[in-house]
C-alpha cells in the first residue's frame, strides 16, 4: 500500500545522517521557543524606556514604567527634578524641555491617541470610521475674464475688518519683547503643558480603525515555513523526472495521478505540522485558512517540476509563482474591509487572530477558486506525465497549453475545464485590477478590458481549437458562462462586477458564443487570426458595457 510513499520517506531518511536529525529536531524546538516567547511577550527592546507618573490615571504600556503619586505637586516636583519623564493630571501631559522628556511626551500622546481610537472602535464599531468615500465632481462652467476688475474701498474695508487685529508693541518696549523671545531658558527648568483645547466633541487626529496590518507578521509565520517542504517536494519530483524514473514509472501499474499524489503527501503533511505550531500557539484556526493556499503551490509546483527544462527554469518558475500567489493572498488582506480584501483567505486568518467576527461562508467561498485552481493543475500535471511531454523542450507555457487543449478529449470535458480556466483567468485578472489602480483612469480601464479579453479567449481558444464544431463552442462558452456567473453571484465576488459587468445575464453568454464561434470560424486557416477576432469582439463588449454602467 503507498509504495511511492513509503520509498519517498526511505529516500529523504538516507540523506540525513543521525546527528543532522538531531540537529533539526535541536533547531525546530529553539525556534518554536523563541517564536512563543517573542509573541507572546512582545519584543522588549523599548520596554520600559520612559517613566511616567500620574496623580489620577493608571497607565499600562511596555513603553512606559508608570505610578501613581498623591498629588499634583509631588509630580511636577518629581518631573523637575528628572526623577520622571512625563506626568500627566486631568487633560494636561506635562514635559521638561530637554530631548529625553519631550520624546516621552510625543510617545505618551500617541498612546493616549491609539487608546481613544480602541475605544471608539469597541463602543461604536464600523460607524466611527467612515472609511469609505466617494467623491463626485459637478460640471460647472467657469467664464474666462481677461480684464481685472476695480475693487471698490468698501470691498477692502470688509477684507481689513476680517483680519484679525495685532498686539501694537511701543517702540520703547520693543527691545524688551525681542530679548525674552530669544531668552535661553536652562534645561530642565521650564515645564511645559501639552493641553487639548476644551470641547464638547472633537475629531481625533489619528482617525481610523485598528488595522488588521498588524497580525500580517504572525500571518507569515503560517505561510513562509511551508515553503521549505514545498521546495523539497518540488526538488524530488525534478530528480525523477531528470534521471527518467518517472519514465520506468509510467510503465508500471502505478498511474501518474497516483503517483503524483504518493510524492505529495508526506511533503504537504509536513507542510501542515509546520502551519499547526503556529495554531496551537495563537490559539487559531489558522490551519484551516491557509489549506486552500497549500493545495494550490504544491499543485503548481508539481506542473512546473514536471514540465521544466532545466533546474533553472524550475527555481525561476517557482519563485515566480510563489511571489504571484502572496500577492493574491496578501494584498487583498492589507486593505481589509474594502471592496474585493475577502478574496483571499488570509483576510480571514487576520480576521481570526485578531478575534474578528466573520461568516464562515465568505471563507469557503474565498477558498473555492484556491482548491479548484490546484485540483485542475494536478490534473493537468498527470495528463503532462508522458514521454513525449517529458521530452520535449517546449517551454512550460506551450505545454501548459498543449496539455489543456489534448485533455478536452470530448465536449463533456471541455465544458468541466472551461469552468475551471474562469478561476485562472479571475486570478490574473487580479493583477490586471491591482495594476489598473496605478494609472489614469480612462487608460487605466481600456487595458483592463483588453487583458480580461486576452485573458478569457486565450483560455477558450486553447479548448476550441482541436474540435472547432459548434456542440465545442457551446459546451465551452456555457462551461465558462456558468462559472463566471457563479463567482459573480457571490457575495466575496460581488464588487469583481465593478469592472467586468455582472448585472447583466443573457449578453455575457451571447458574448462568450458570438467571441468562441468566431474563432471556430477563423482559426480553419490561422489560428492566431481567429483569437485576434475573438479577442477584439470581447474588448468591444466589455468597453461599451462599462461605458454604459
Amino acid at each position: 500500500m503507498l509504495p511511492l510513499l513509503k520509498a519517498e520517506l526511505k529516500k529523504s531518511a538516507r540523506k540525513m545522517t543521525t546527528g543532522f536529525r538531531i540537529f533539526l529536531v535541536i533547531l525546530s524546538i529553539g525556534a518554536i521557543a523563541v517564536s512563543y516567547i517573542s509573541f507572546s511577550h512582545g519584543f522588549s527592546s523599548d520596554s520600559g524606556i520612559y517613566i511616567s507618573a500620574s496623580d489620577q490615571y493608571i497607565i499600562q504600556s511596555r513603553v512606559f514604567h508608570h505610578f501613581t503619586v498623591e498629588s499634583f505637586q509631588s509630580g511636577i516636583e518629581l518631573l523637575k527634578n528628572g526623577e520622571i519623564d512625563v506626568f500627566i493630571s486631568e487633560r494636561e501631559v506635562f514635559v521638561r524641555d530637554d530631548l529625553k522628556s519631550m520624546s516621552a511626551g510625543e510617545e505618551m500622546k500617541r498612546f493616549l491617541e491609539n487608546e481613544f481610537s480602541k475605544w471608539l472602535y469597541d463602543n461604536y464599531g464600523d460607524r466611527a470610521f467612515p472609511v469609505l468615500i466617494r467623491a463626485e465632481y459637478l460640471k460647472r462652467e467657469i467664464k474666462p475674464e481677461f480684464t481685472p476688475k476695480p475693487v471698490s474701498i468698501e470691498e477692502i474695508k470688509k477684507i481689513q475688518e476680517r483680519i484679525p487685529s495685532q498686539e501694537k508693541i511701543e517702540p520703547e518696549m520693543r527691545e524688551d519683547v525681542i530679548k525674552r523671545a530669544i531668552e535661553q531658558k536652562p534645561l530642565g527648568e521650564e515645564v511645559v503643558g501639552i493641553k487639548r483645547e476644551t470641547a464638547e466633541f472633537f475629531t481625533p487626529d489619528t482617525f481610523s480603525p485598528p488595522s488588521l496590518i498588524s497580525k500580517m507578521v504572525q500571518a507569515f509565520l503560517f505561510l513562509i515555513p511551508s515553503f521549505f517542504a514545498m521546495q523539497l517536494f518540488s526538488s524530488s519530483v525534478a530528480e525523477d523526472v531528470r534521471l527518467k524514473r518517472v519514465e520506468i514509472l509510467l510503465a508500471s501499474p502505478i498511474g501518474s495521478t497516483d503517483y503524483l499524489l504518493q510524492k505529495m503527501l508526506p511533503y504537504f503533511i509536513l507542510s501542515l505540522i509546520f502551519a499547526l505550531i503556529p495554531s496551537l500557539i495563537f490559539a487559531s484556526k489558522g490551519i484551516v485558512y491557509v489549506l486552500p493556499a497549500f493545495v494550490l503551490l504544491f499543485s503548481a509546483q508539481a506542473f512546473i517540476a514536471v514540465n521544466s527544462r532545466s533546474y533553472r527554469e524550475l527555481t525561476f518558475l517557482i519563485l515566480v509563482v510563489n511571489l504571484l500567489v502572496l500577492v493574491y493572498l496578501v494584498i487583498p488582506s492589507i486593505f481589509s474591509g474594502l471592496p474585493l480584501s475577502d478574496i483571499s483567505p488570509v483576510t480571514f486568518l487576520l480576521r481570526d487572530l485578531a478575534n474578528e467576527e466573520f461568516s464562515p461562508g465568505d471563507f469557503v467561498i474565498s477558498a473555492i477558486p484556491l482548491f479548484f485552481m490546484g485540483l485542475t493543475l494536478i490534473y493537468l500535471t498527470s495528463e503532462s506525465m508522458t514521454v513525449e511531454n517529458i521530452q520535449s523542450y517546449s517551454s512550460p507555457f506551450k505545454k501548459f497549453a498543449d496539455v489543456l487543449s489534448f485533455s478536452a478529449k470530448n465536449d463533456a470535458l471541455a465544458f468541466v475545464l472551461a469552468a475551471m480556466t474562469v478561476f485562472f483567468a479571475f486570478f490574473l485578472e487580479f493583477f490586471l485590477i491591482f495594476f489598473s489602480l496605478s494609472v489614469p483612469l480612462l487608460p487605466s480601464f481600456a487595458v483592463l478590458m483588453l487583458g480580461v479579453a486576452v485573458i478569457e479567449e486565450f483560455f477558450k481558444s486553447v479548448l476550441i481549437y482541436p474540435e472547432r464544431t459548434i456542440r465545442r463552442v457551446f459546451a465551452v462558452a456555457g462551461g465558462f458562462f456558468l462559472a463566471e456567473k457563479s463567482l459573480l453571484f457571490a457575495k466575496v465576488f460581488s464588487d469583481y462586477s465593478i469592472v467586468l459587468p455582472g448585472q447583466f445575464l443573457l449578453f455575457p453568454f451571447l458574448l462568450h458564443f458570438t467571441a468562441s464561434f468566431i474563432f471556430a470560424v477563423l482559426s480553419g486557416k490561422d489560428w492566431r487570426i481567429g483569437y485576434a477576432a475573438a479577442v477584439a469582439v470581447h474588448f468591444a463588449y466589455n468597453f461599451m458595457a462599462v461605458s454604459m454602467t
